[in-house]
C-alpha cells in the first residue's frame, strides 16, 4: 500500500447535505473521547459494521485508506470507529456546510493547537477563525478539502508527528499546489490543521481561490501534489533507495551502482558483433538518403520511424541494455510506491517517452552512413582526468630559503630526507628519511611537517598511517601552510582515509586558494561546478577555474577549455577553447590533447588538420587510446590527410591492446570485410544508449529528474550529441 494518502474532495457553493445519520453521528463523535487502550481489541458494534458497509458502498474510495487497511486486518470498535471518522472527514459535504467544516478542522479533538484553534496558512498571515469560516462560507469558489494522511510509525520516524512540520511542509509547497490546482499564486487561499490521531496522523487543508473562473484539480494534479509531498516527506527513505542502505536494498535485488558500472565496463570492452543490426541501419541510410526534410525522428513518414523503432528494439535486445532497462524501471518504480500502488504500466524502450533522443542517435548514425562521415567519439571517460593530476610537486611546496635558513640545522635535516626520498637515488631510504623529516619539524620546519603528513597519508613511500599524517597536517594548517591546507581539505572532501567534512573541506580549501593555490583553486572551482559535494555555484567555480588556469595549471586549462567548447554553463568560445586546451597540451595533458585535436578537426571556424594531428600525436604519446584510434581511422579513410593504410593499422592495434573497443570493432570489420561506418555506427548506437539510460538511473537517484525543463534538457542532448558530427 502507498505510503501517503491524499483525498482531495471538494465543497460546491450552497452545498446541501442529505444524509442526516451521517450528520448525527459527526455530531456526536465530534466531541468523544479517543478509544482507550483495554476496548482495542474488543470486536465493533454491529451497528458500526453496518455503518462502515454502508459508507463504503457509498464511498468506495475508502477503500485506499489507512484506516480500511487497518480495520480489514483487526475490526475492532477503535479501529471501525477511525475509519468512520476518517470517512466523514474525507466527504465534508457531510457536514452541512462549510462554515462548519472550517471550525470542525480548526477545533476538533486531538487537533495541534496553534493559537486558540489549530488553523496556520501563509507565514505572517494572522487568521481570526470567525473570519475564517465566514470567507469560505461566502465564496462563490469550489473549496477542495485536501486531507493528508501518515501512518503514525512513519510519522514519529520522520518528524511529522506535529503542527511545525506540516506547516513548513505546506508553506514550501503552497505554489506547487496552486499550479496543480490551476489557480494563480495571488489568488490562492488556503488553512490547514493538523490532527495528531492515534494510528494514522493526517492533516487537512481547505483551499481555493478567490477568483471563481479559475480552479481546477484533475487527477494528474492530485497525482503531482501527491508525489511531490511524498518525495519531501519520505526524501531519506529515498535517498536510501537510491544508495541500497536500507530496507529498500531487498527491493532493489542489486547494488546498482555496481550493476551499471559492470554492465557499461562489458559494452565499453570488446566486440559488438551485430550484423542483423547493420543491415537495418545500412537499410534506414539507404531509406533517409531519399528522404527530404528534416531528418529528426519526430518529422520522419511512418514508415521510416517504424525501421527507427525496429533499431531501438533491436538494441533493447541486448541483455546488457535490457538489464539497464530493468534498474531504470525498478528504480523509479521504488520511488512512485511511496505514494501510490498504482504502478505505470512498463513499455519497451522504443516506445518510452523518456528515451526519445535514442531515436534521434539511430537517425544521426544512419546519417553518418549517408555522408560517409569519420566520426570523432566522444565517450565520456576521453574527456575526464583523474584526480591525481592535482597534486603538487615537492619542489613546489618549498619556501623561499634565505642564506640563513639554508645553513641551518632545520634545513640540512629537510634536504637530506629529501634526497632520501628521491626515488633515482642510489641512496634512496624513506624510513631513514621520515627520520630526518621529523627532526626537521621538531626544529620548526612547516613543509616538513606537510611532508610528513602527505607521506603517511598516501602511504607511497612508507605504511599508510592516517592518524600520525593528521597529526602533521593539521600542525601544518595550524601554520597557514597552503600545501597543508589543500591536501587536507581534499582529504576531507573525498572522504576515504577520513570521514568526510564538507564544512572543513571547504573552508580549508577557501583559505588555500586565498593564499593563491592554483591546486586548491581547481579542486574547490571543480567541486562548486559539479554540484557534488556543495551547492553548486558556478560564478565562483569559473573564477577558481580561471585563476588556477592563469597559474599555468594544466588540469584546470584542460577543463576551462572543455567548458569555454562546450558552451553549456558559459558562452562557446573556441578561440579561447583552443588556447587553453594546447597550453595543456604542451604539458603533455593528453586529455587536453585529444580534445583540442577534436576541436581542430570537426569545427570549422578553428579547424586545421595539421594541428589536429600533431594534437592527437601529442595525446597517443601520453597514454590516449583515442587519439591512436582517431589517428588510424584518418589515416584508412584518407579523407583529409593522405591515405596510409600500414599507419593506420599501426594505430589501431596500438589502440585496441589499449583497450579502445572502438579500434577493436574497425580492425574486426576490417578483417571481416563489413561495412565499416555501420559496425561502428551500431558500437556507438549500444554505447550511447547505455549511457543514455545510465544518465537518467543517476538523475533519478539525486533526485534530479524534473530539475530541468524537458526541452532544455533534449536541446543540451542533441547538443552534445552534435560535437563532432561534422566533418
Amino acid at each position: 500500500m502507498a505510503k501517503i494518502i491524499l483525498k482531495s474532495p471538494y465543497l460546491k457553493p450552497n452545498a446541501k447535505v442529505h444524509i442526516e445519520n451521517y450528520i448525527r453521528y459527526i455530531a456526536t463523535r465530534d466531541g468523544a473521547e479517543p478509544a482507550k487502550n483495554s476496548t482495542n481489541t474488543i470486536p465493533a458494534f454491529k451497528t458500526q459494521k453496518k455503518l462502515v458497509d454502508k459508507l463504503v458502498k457509498i464511498y468506495p474510495d475508502s477503500k485506499e485508506l489507512f484506516e480500511y487497511e487497518d480495520y480489514l486486518s483487526h475490526p475492532t470498535r477503535e479501529n471501525a470507529d477511525e475509519l468512520i471518522m476518517r470517512i466523514a472527514e474525507m466527504h465534508s459535504e457531510l457536514f452541512g456546510d462549510r462554515e462548519k467544516y472550517v471550525k470542525y478542522i480548526a477545533e476538533r479533538p486531538r487537533v495541534e493547537v496553534i493559537s486558540s484553534h489549530g488553523l496556520f496558512t501563509d507565514e505572517g498571515v494572522p487568521i481570526i477563525l470567525s473570519d475564517v469560516a465566514k470567507e469560505a462560507a461566502e465564496s462563490e469558489s469550489n473549496i477542495w478539502t485536501h486531507i493528508i494522511s501518515l501512518r503514525r510509525e512513519d510519522a514519529e520516524r520522520l518528524g511529522y508527528n506535529c503542527a511545525d512540520e506540516w506547516m513548513n511542509l505546506i508553506r514550501a509547497n503552497r505554489n506547487m499546489i496552486a499550479r496543480n490546482m490551476k489557480i494563480a499564486p495571488e489568488n490562492f487561499r488556503w488553512y490547514a490543521a493538523f490532527h495528531n490521531e492515534s494510528h494514522h496522523p493526517h492533516v487537512h487543508m481547505i483551499a481555493y481561490s478567490t477568483n471563481p473562473n479559475e480552479a481546477y484539480l484533475t487527477k494528474n494534479g492530485i497525482r503531482e501534489i501527491k508525489s511531490t509531498l511524498a518525495k519531501q516527506i519520505f526524501r531519506q527513505d529515498l535517498i536510501s533507495i537510491y544508495e541500497k542502505q536500507t530496507e529498500y536494498r531487498d527491493e532493489l535485488k542489486v547494488n546498482s551502482r555496481e550493476v551499471i558500472a559492470e554492465i557499461i565496463s562489458k559494452i565499453n570492452s570488446g566486440i559488438y558483433d551485430n550484423p542483423k543490426l547493420e543491415e537495418m541501419l545500412l537499410h534506414l541510410a539507404d531509406r533517409l538518403s531519399r528522404t527530404s526534410g528534416k531528418k529528426v525522428y519526430g518529422y520522419l513518414k511512418a514508415d521510416v520511424k517504424s525501421i527507427i523503432d525496429s533499431i531501438v528494439d533491436e538494441l533493447a535486445s541486448d541483455e546488457r541494455i535490457s538489464t539497464l532497462y530493468d534498474l531504470w524501471y525498478e528504480q523509479r518504480e521504488s520511488v512512485i510506491k511511496t505514494y501510490t500502488d498504482e504502478l505505470p504500466e512498463r513499455v519497451s524502450l522504443s516506445q518510452n517517452k523518456e528515451f526519445k533522443s535514442i531515436k534521434n542517435a539511430v537517425t544521426q548514425e544512419a546519417m553518418n552512413i549517408v555522408f560517409d562521415r569519420i566520426f570523432v567519439e566522444d565517450d565520456e571517460i576521453v574527456n575526464e582526468q583523474p584526480e591525481s593530476d592535482s597534486e603538487p610537486s615537492d619542489e613546489e611546496t618549498e619556501a623561499p630559503l634565505s642564506d640563513e635558513e639554508k645553513i641551518s640545522l632545520m634545513w640540512q635535516y629537510y634536504q637530506k630526507a629529501k634526497e632520501l626520498l628521491d626515488k633515482d637515488s642510489v641512496n634512496r631510504n624513506p624510513n631513514k628519511a621520515v627520520d630526518f623529516l621529523i627532526e626537521s619539524s621538531k626544529l620548526g620546519c612547516g613543509v616538513a611537517k606537510y611532508l610528513l603528513g602527505k607521506i603517511f597519508l598516501q602511504g607511497n613511500d612508507v605504511s599508510k598511517n592516517v592518524d600520525y599524517a593528521l597529526r602533521w597536517l593539521e600542525e601544518s594548517v595550524s601554520e597557514d601552510n597552503e600545501f597543508a591546507e589543500y591536501l587536507l581539505g581534499k582529504a576531507y572532501l573525498k572522504g576515504e582515509d577520513i570521514e568526510q567534512d564538507l564544512y572543513r573541506a571547504e573552508d580549508l580549501l577557501k583559505k588555500s586558494s586565498a593564499q593563491e593555490n592554483k591546486y586548491a583553486k581547481y579542486t574547490l572551482g571543480k567541486a562548486y561546478l559539479d554540484d557534488e559535494m556543495f551547492m553548486q555555484n558556478i560564478p565562483e567555480a569559473i573564477k577558481l577555474i580561471t585563476e588556477s588556469t592563469d597559474k599555468n595549471f594544466a588540469p584546470a586549462q584542460y577543463l576551462l577549455g572543455k567548458l569555454l567548447y562546450k558552451g553549456e554553463i558559459m558562452p562557446q568560445d573556441l578561440e579561447k577553447a583552443i588556447e587553453c586546451l594546447e597550453k595543456a597540451a604542451i604539458q603533455k595533458n593528453s586529455y587536453a590533447a585529444y580534445l583540442a585535436g577534436k576541436i581542430r578537426l570537426t569545427e570549422n571556424t578553428v579547424k586545421d588538420i595539421s594541428k589536429a594531428i600533431y594534437n592527437f600525436e601529442i595525446a597517443a604519446e601520453n597514454g590516449s587510446d583515442f587519439a591512436e584510434y582517431m589517428l588510424g581511422k584518418m589515416y584508412l579513410y584518407g579523407k583529409e590527410v593522405e591515405c596510409d593504410y600500414d599507419r593506420a593499422i599501426v594505430y589501431l592495434t596500438a589502440s585496441a591492446e589499449h583497450g579502445n573497443q572502438y579500434a577493436q570493432q574497425l580492425l574486426h570489420s576490417i578483417k571481416a570485410n563489413r561495412n565499416w561506418s555501420a559496425t561502428l555506427g551500431s558500437l556507438r548506437l549500444l554505447s550511447q544508449i547505455s549511457r543514455i539510460i545510465q544518465n537518467r538511473l543517476d538523475e533519478e537517484r539525486k533526485g534530479k529528474a524534473n530539475l530541468i525543463d524537458r526541452k532544455l534538457r533534449r536541446k543540451i542532448e542533441e547538443k552534445k550529441q552534435a560535437h563532432g558530427l561534422r566533418f
